[in-house]
């Protein structure tokens, strides 16, 4: 069986992946009907699916750390205030990704999704890094097996709850 943190970091992957594609769709906005169709993808991932990876993290994973590190300090600290910069800044490219959808791709409009956007995918990029690199290998220098078995149960819990909420 796979740790928690082997799993969150084949996640990671993928989300570096659709941060390459996105880059590339916020730097082309100019040409509409190609990026479109992309960004409102991209978009919705980063709306939904995206979030499940956070809520494993913070209900499940992070919650194990209080038996070695006090919540609110150090790097689980930093990346908790972390993932609300990520939310918070997602919540701005979303309102202007659906302007520019919507019809309106105003320079202005362009310009918000290319300073947030280029935002949100340098700090998610950074803040990975900091994950797979740093927190993850505190935890699996500290989680015993029954700990890991407890996070990836409530893995699947997280996936299945909040899939049925998407729906």
């Amino acid at each position: 069986m796979k740790k928690p943190t082997e799993l969150l970091k084949e996640e990671h992957q993928g989300v570096l992946q659709k941060l390459d594609a996105l880059e590339d769709v916020i730097n082309n906005l100019e040409h509409k009907e190609k990026a479109s169709a992309r960004l409102k993808e991209l978009t919705s991932f980063f709306d939904t699916d995206f979030w499940v990876h956070f809520d494993k993290e913070g209900k499940a994973l992070f919650p194990e750390f209080d038996n070695f590190m006090p919540r609110g300090a150090g790097p689980l600290a930093v990346m908790m205030d972390e993932h609300e910069v990520l939310r918070e800044t997602n919540v701005v490219v979303h309102e202007a990704v659906t302007r520019y959808l919507d019809d309106d791709d105003s320079a202005a409009v362009i310009q918000v999704i290319r300073q947030n956007g280029t935002h949100f995918i340098e700090f998610l990029r950074n803040h990975i890094f900091k994950e797979d690199s740093i927190l993850f290998r505190m935890a699996e220098m500290h989680l015993q097996q029954a700990q890991n078995e407890r996070v990836i149960r409530l893995f699947a819990e997280i996936e299945r709850t909040t899939k049925s909420d998407l729906k």
